[in-house]
């Protein structure tokens, strides 16, 4: 019998000592080691076919618009557009506008708006980060209220251009803050393997695939470009599927 104990406390031993550290360990996103060079290029334009529930939708326009200041810090000016197509909108009409303006060392938001329109719905969104006290001022339709967010908390827009920054190991577990709706959430990135794709612009690549603990799936070209080629997330009206239509440089 306890020849029998032994050697199951043995195996149980050997397959938690088999199991790489990575796979049992979480490492904060933030800790993680940048790319160099820096993959977020001013001017980049990444056009996106949208579907949702496998129906043509519409497209996304994402942009880096340029590098500047705002409120005294030097920061990247990010843009993003979703809006439903004509005959789509018919059946759903939604849009999306969102802006972040970014630290350019650290990539932390410092600013985050967004104009929704989903249906006869609206909603008019503006965060403040405050990164030395860990608060941000959150308003709504013109609601305001302080909530608390960790530094380096990512919003909707900007959450994706971060992931971009990082060198990232298949197999390890990368946690950060992103902010849904009006409080911070601890999600965790999880790259899980390598992918061949073939896309519009960028012909046949190599990706890496990541998933995440609130849903969203994102494959990045696996080089210095880190260029996002495909994007799925679970919307109330069925899954959204974002493909890599255009890469256009305006400088």
């Amino acid at each position: 019998m306890m020849r029998h104990v032994a050697k199951i406390l043995f195996l149980i031993c050997f397959t938690l000592w088999s199991i790489p550290l990575s796979a049992l360990t979480k490492l904060s996103l933030l800790d993680a080691e940048d790319m160099n060079p820096c993959p977020i290029r001013i001017g980049e334009i990444l056009t996106y076919k949208i579907k949702i529930a496998g129906l043509s939708a519409g497209k996304q326009i994402t942009r880096v618009v340029e590098d500047t200041t705002f409120n005294g810090q030097r920061v990247y000016h990010l843009i993003s557009e979703i809006q439903t197509g004509s005959l789509f909108a018919k059946l759903y009409h939604f849009r999306d506008v969102q802006e972040s303006y970014v630290t350019t060392d650290q990539f932390f938001p410092i600013h985050f708006t967004k104009d929704l329109e989903d249906r006869k719905y609206r909603a008019t969104v503006e965060v403040t980060f405050d990164l030395d006290s860990g608060t941000a001022q959150y308003s709504k339709n013109q609601h305001s209220k302080l909530i608390e967010v960790p530094i380096g908390t990512q919003n909707e827009l900007s959450m994706v251009y971060f992931v971009r920054t990082k060198r990232l190991k298949i197999g390890q577990t990368y946690t950060f803050p992103v902010l849904v709706k009006d409080k911070a959430q601890n999600v965790t990135l999880k790259p899980y393997r390598r992918e061949r794709m073939k896309t519009n612009s960028l012909g046949r690549v190599e990706t890496l695939a990541l998933r995440t603990s609130h849903g969203y799936r994102i494959w990045l070209t696996n080089d210095e470009r880190r260029i996002p080629v495909r994007i799925e997330a679970e919307t109330r009206i069925g899954k959204l599927v974002g493909t890599l239509e255009k890469v256009d440089f305006v400088n």
